[in-house]
This record gives C-alpha cells, structure tokens and sequence, in this order.
C-alpha cells in the first residue's frame, strides 16, 4: 500500500493594477516570486517534482508533487511571500484557498 504523492498547485492571474504597465512594482515582485520559486525548484535539480509549469504574460501556474521538504518549503515561501504582499497591497492582490 504506497502513499500517494502529496500535489501542490499556485496560480497567479491577472494583473495588479498598482501602476502602469512596465512600472507596476506589485506585479513585478509577484512575478519575481513566482519565477525565482520555480527556477530554484530547477535549480536544486528537484525540477522532476514539476508537473507543469505554465508562465506568460498576467499568468503563472505550477503544480508540483510535494515529496520531500525541501519542494515543500519552496511553495510555502512562495504562498507567504504572496499573502505578506497581499497584507502591504489589499487592494492589488487577493489571495484564495
């Protein structure tokens, strides 16, 4: 009887709306977040636990199979890296379960 694999999925959509294109900072740094926690995941070779990982303009995706803690880690920095933003910019981001 395997356990099975805990899943993980984030996803960001839309744009925060705090300043114009090209100079939104809130947008910037959820952008920044979201790319340095999937770079990182690659990064320390874990890019395996990926499933998928969609990235384009106002939307970023990743599913990832939570195996051990350092993944886990990773995705719950990114999660409270996202909800202290939201705390600073209630109005630019909203955060949903």
């Amino acid at each position: 009887d395997k356990k099975e694999k805990e899943e993980a999925v984030l996803e960001v959509k839309g744009h925060a709306g705090y300043a114009n294109h090209g100079e939104d900072i809130v947008c910037a740094s959820i952008s920044t977040a979201c790319i340095m926690s999937a770079n990182l995941i690659h990064k320390l070779n874990l890019g395996y636990n990926i499933l998928d990982l969609n990235m384009k303009d106002g939307y970023f995706r990743i599913k990832v199979k939570i195996v051990d803690e350092t993944v886990s880690g990773i995705i719950d920095n990114l999660v409270e890296t996202l909800n202290e933003l939201s705390i600073q910019y209630p109005k630019h981001l909203k955060l949903k379960n």
